[in-house]
């Protein structure tokens, strides 16, 4: 990194940024004609960049979340609280904010300061409505809402999101770390020698000039040269604050950086207690791609049971005819025809309707009319419905059920 007097803090303002922009564009990427992220409420389905996680699905999600947790902990372990400091969304947007809501106490104009609260409303009406764009597509979000019909659950959701953010962003922001955060007070526990820290190095302690430029900037108000604290969330403000004055006065900037547990200590990354949680989040990884492999499923689901408001009976002609309600799902992402067929061994069989059109994603319960031929008694008739006709190739799913053939009359 560069020597100037905000070269951390402009990489971590650029990483913020970045990380803004992509929250706000993702709802808008399109993979295979669906968003690239969304749960869509309608049909409790999750679409992950092409894939689709029904709601019985959504055991994959289990082990997803394991591998989360172990990654959060491997980095807490290696590297301290780098998430808060440059990735955690209450740092980020607390960092964007921060240029334009002026903190109290400092002398300026009254309308920068009107100003800057109403950039940060701005700002949390903004990032409230793309929380609801991952489950409402933004296109559908913005054509309601300047219509003025938006569903009562999505106009509360935003609203709620968004005056949350903007109270968070304008009167509590990095306090919010210091005392509430859970995260914050798991991560005391994590740290072990060798974890990535933002310290101050005791051994050159004659070099401070005691300007108190370090506490001045921190966001959350500590004095760094105090020793590790609960409140300090890596953000490196303080040694961007210290560096400039070591320079003008000739000496090593060092005197507040981030270090590998206690400054002037051999930096150990390979350590038992990451050693250890970097197995086991290899293993949850193994697991969630095990999952997620045994949930991907075909594009038609079918299932047949008997109707229970028919009993198969007999014409007058010797036919028998039976009823059985079958249920079909398309996970397709286009219009799909879906033929209907049934074989039973010794009989002949007809059945209605042979075809049945679904819309993308659809679910239908239908009705199915089998009329049979043949000698009474007890047969496994064998359902099969084919799709085609979502650019995919032919799917073919099939199910046995009972069929009963009553004596002539």
């Amino acid at each position: 990194m560069t020597t100037g007097r905000r070269s951390i803090q402009r990489w971590r303002r650029a990483a913020g940024a970045a990380q803004a922009l992509l929250f706000l564009a993702l709802p808008f990427l399109r993979v295979g004609g669906e968003s690239a992220l969304r749960f869509d409420v309608s049909s409790l389905t999750l679409h992950l960049f092409g894939a689709r996680l029904a709601m019985d699905e959504f055991f994959v999600l289990l082990p997803a979340t394991i591998l989360v947790a172990l990654l959060f902990l491997v980095v807490t372990v290696a590297f301290g609280r780098v998430w808060c400091g440059w990735s955690c969304p209450q740092t980020v947007l607390g960092d964007l904010t921060r240029l334009v809501l002026p903190a109290r106490g400092k002398v300026g104009r009254p309308w920068r300061r009107a100003a800057g609260f109403a950039l940060t409303a701005l700002i949390s009406l903004l990032v409230g409505a793309a929380t609801v764009w991952y489950v409402l597509p933004p296109r559908e979000f913005l054509a309601l809402a300047v219509a003025g019909r938006l569903p009562p659950a999505a106009a509360w959701s935003w609203g709620v999101v968004a005056l949350s953010l903007f109270l968070d962003l304008a009167f509590l922001r990095a306090r919010f770390c210091a005392t509430a955060c859970p995260y914050a007070k798991l991560q005391g526990v994590l740290y072990d020698r060798g974890t990535l820290v933002v310290a101050y190095d005791e051994a050159r302690a004659a070099d401070c000039v005691d300007c108190g430029a370090c506490v001045r900037c921190c966001p959350t108000g500590i004095d760094i040269r105090h020793g590790l604290q609960m409140e300090c969330i890596a953000c490196a403000e303080c040694i961007d604050a210290c560096r400039p004055i070591m320079l003008k006065l000739k000496r090593r900037p060092e005197l507040i950086g981030y270090f590998f547990g206690e400054p002037g200590r051999p930096r150990r990354l390979l350590r038992p207690a990451v050693v250890a949680l970097g197995l086991g989040t290899l293993a949850a990884l193994a697991a969630t791609g095990a999952a997620a492999a045994s949930a991907s499923r075909a594009t038609l689901d079918l299932t047949v049971v008997p109707a229970s408001d028919f009993t198969t009976r007999r014409g007058p002609d010797g036919t028998a005819a039976a009823a059985f309600v079958v249920s079909l799902e398309s996970r397709a992402r286009a219009p799909v025809e879906v033929r209907l067929a049934v074989a039973v061994d010794g009989l002949e069989v007809t059945a209605r309707p042979a075809t049945v059109t679904l819309a993308a994603g659809e679910h239908r319960r239908l009705r199915l009319l089998v009329s049979a031929r043949g000698p009474a008694g007890r047969y496994d008739a064998a359902v099969t419905a084919g799709a085609s006709g979502d650019g995919t190739a032919p799917i073919a799913r099939s199910a046995t059920v009972r069929l009963v053939v009553p004596e002539a009359p």
